[in-house]
């Protein structure tokens, strides 16, 4: 078994993150409705919450967290809760992208608390601390759309 970083799970993040930004830019071109074209701009945005945290802490910091191995590998597979690379840009409706959003927020909240159980160190825990803030912040945001039927 490889040895698995901090690291290397915010680069699968981030990776994985870019193919949601062009996916939701595949969107805003092909889709009539301009509420979900607002729509996908919010949550294009929504891929920054990593940078975001990071960008206070301590450069050394960070990279010193990046370097934290974990005991084992977490299974990591986003694309099982983002389900929506198969859909059809041209069709997709709000009530959709906001749904899927929401799971993909949960998701990473539950991938947060993973790596918080294994011993990753008082740095490491206070950024996954604050990005498990951020997700459930943004999943209350999501909600209320979704509530208000905003788009």
């Amino acid at each position: 078994m490889a040895i698995v970083t901090i690291g290397d799970l915010f680069q699968r993040a981030k990776n994985f993150e870019h193919r949601i930004e062009e996916y939701y830019a595949k969107i805003r071109d092909e889709t009539g409705n301009n509420g979900v074209k607002l729509l996908t701009y919010y949550l294009a945005r929504h891929r920054r919450h990593l940078e975001q945290v990071l960008k206070d802490i301590d450069p050394s910091v960070v990279a010193k967290v990046k370097k934290v191995k974990l005991k084992y590998d977490i299974d990591f597979s986003p694309e099982d809760e983002f389900q929506l690379f198969e859909a059809d840009p041209k069709s997709m409706e709000s009530q959709k992208l906001l749904d899927t959003a929401a799971s993909y927020d949960a998701a990473l909240i539950n991938l947060y608390k993973k790596i918080l159980s294994q011993p990753v160190g008082e740095d490491a825990s206070s950024i996954f601390e604050n990005l498990i803030k951020v997700e459930e912040r943004d999943i209350v945001m999501i909600k209320k759309m979704i509530a208000m039927n905003y788009f």
